[in-house]
């Protein structure tokens, strides 16, 4: 069996068995903003393209306002963010939508909160976890760059570690 192969019949196996709800399913915490500091991420930034969709006006990027397994509906993110390994991740864009870079994805941070550490009006339901990006970590093979929205800092992770997913597409 090839390593591909393992490794998807090994998120299959993780996703389907449970094994990782504990991951899937973070603990809600309360954002915590400092109000002396400037926004990084003001909410006037983006525009509302009413379809859970917003687009950064700054970058011309249009983002998914939920993380993957989420659905937008009453103006909020509903339903349960699903954390999965890279490679599962990768594949599973559709409709022109792909994992960000890591300049695009932290262009997302607001440095004056955290827990999540973004603006959580233009994107509800965050979690304070890490999300994937499709930079690759030059310093260590089978390494991606990932965004901790915990506190916003960048760090690297192997690619068979689970993190969360923000879309994108444009540029």
């Amino acid at each position: 069996m090839t390593l591909f192969r393992m490794t998807v019949f090994r998120c299959f196996f993780i996703m389907f068995s449970g094994f990782i709800a504990g991951v899937n399913s973070l603990p809600a915490m309360a954002q915590n903003c400092n109000g002396k500091i400037p926004t990084t991420s003001p909410a006037q930034r983006f525009h509302d393209n009413q379809d859970g969709t917003i687009t950064d006006q700054q970058t011309g990027l249009q983002w998914s306002r939920c993380s993957l397994g989420q659905h937008w509906k009453d103006n909020t993110c509903q339903g349960e963010a699903r954390a999965l390994p890279y490679a599962i991740a990768a594949l599973v864009a559709e409709d022109g939508w792909r994992l960000p870079d890591l300049r695009e994805l932290n262009s997302l941070v607001e440095l004056r909160c955290s827990g999540p550490a973004i603006n959580n009006k233009v994107f509800p339901a965050t979690a304070a976890a890490v999300y994937w990006t499709a930079t690759r970590f030059v310093n260590r093979d089978g390494h991606f760059w990932q965004v901790h929205f915990l506190h916003g800092e960048a760090v690297s992770e192997k690619a068979d570690s689970v993190a969360y997913v923000r879309w994108v597409r444009g540029k």
